[in-house]
């Protein structure tokens, strides 16, 4: 159950029909990788309110903890997304970071 300061936090998300923030707050990943697809897919999970973002460069917690405060950054995953291998185009780093995070949150939603 999510708190009322929770509530405002992801007030957009309460509005979308088949997006259960509980759902995604019982879930946790690693993002494996230190590029910005990694960062990106850090980024977008953490937003999205998951319970747990574990990454492999600390130097990024201050960032997602500004985008999800009650989102943890250490400790067991359930779930792990690998973006150690770097493509060469900055702009399409960031689109497989960002399409590797939706398509982790469409999988949790789906079960």
């Amino acid at each position: 159950m999510l708190t009322p300061e929770q509530q405002e936090h992801y007030s957009r998300h309460l509005l979308l029909d088949g997006f259960d923030q509980d759902k995604v707050r019982a879930v946790s990943f690693h993002v494996e990788g230190r590029g910005r697809a990694a960062l990106w897919a850090a980024r977008y999970l953490a937003a999205s309110g998951c319970g747990r973002v574990v990454v492999d460069v600390p130097a990024w917690h201050g960032e997602l903890r500004r985008l999800a405060p009650w989102t943890e950054l250490s400790g067991p995953v359930e779930k792990k997304i690998d973006l150690s291998s770097e493509g060469s185009v900055e702009g399409e780093e960031q689109v497989r970071g960002v399409q590797a995070a939706l398509e982790a949150i469409r999988e949790v939603l789906e079960k």
